[in-house]
């Protein structure tokens, strides 16, 4: 399969049913919580994704929640990630380093087909502010279907009134 900028967008929103459903509550695990689910899209082709959910247990706002595409021949490729603030080690006023800021890791073409399928480029983000919204923005972004959010994570079907989205610079 040849990727581009449109599929990855694609088989990241697409609208999908859990079909392993994750643990009621977070399993603690090396210093952090975690919570996995399968999912399944709801189109005729029926695609099968992953979605990892994980949290400090030492740092709340040092997480990572991401949905990695199952490819038919054994492929596991990481679609997109949401994370928190990590790698304290940076200077948290140098804007250049996304790292130490809310920021998402989005698969790119050109990585999927040179084989990278797990180090994307990182880019900040105003489109959350905490581990709570970025869960509620990541399931609604990767197309979960509502349903599945009410029932898997009751409180977290909506997001905030108020908002302050996008990049930063």
């Amino acid at each position: 399969m040849i990727f581009t900028s449109l599929s990855i967008d694609e088989l990241i929103s697409c609208e999908k049913q859990i079909i392993e459903a994750p643990a009621r509550d977070f399993k603690e695990e090396n210093r952090h919580r975690r919570r996995d689910m399968r999912l399944q899209d709801m189109g005729a082709e029926k695609r099968i994704f992953s979605v990892f959910i994980r949290q400090s247990l030492e740092f709340a706002e040092d997480f990572s929640l991401g949905l990695v595409y199952l490819s038919q021949d054994g492929k596991r490729m990481t679609m997109i990630r949401y994370n928190g603030q990590h790698d304290q080690s940076n200077d948290p006023y140098d804007l250049a380093k996304s790292h130490f800021q809310y920021h998402i890791h989005k698969a790119t073409a050109e990585n999927l087909n040179n084989g990278r399928y797990a180090k994307h480029p990182a880019i900040a983000t105003r489109d959350y502010a905490s581990f709570g919204e970025a869960t509620t923005e990541f399931l609604q972004t990767i197309g979960l279907r509502a349903d599945d959010i009410s029932i898997h994570f009751p409180g977290m079907d909506s997001l905030p009134l108020f908002r302050n989205r996008g990049t930063l610079p």
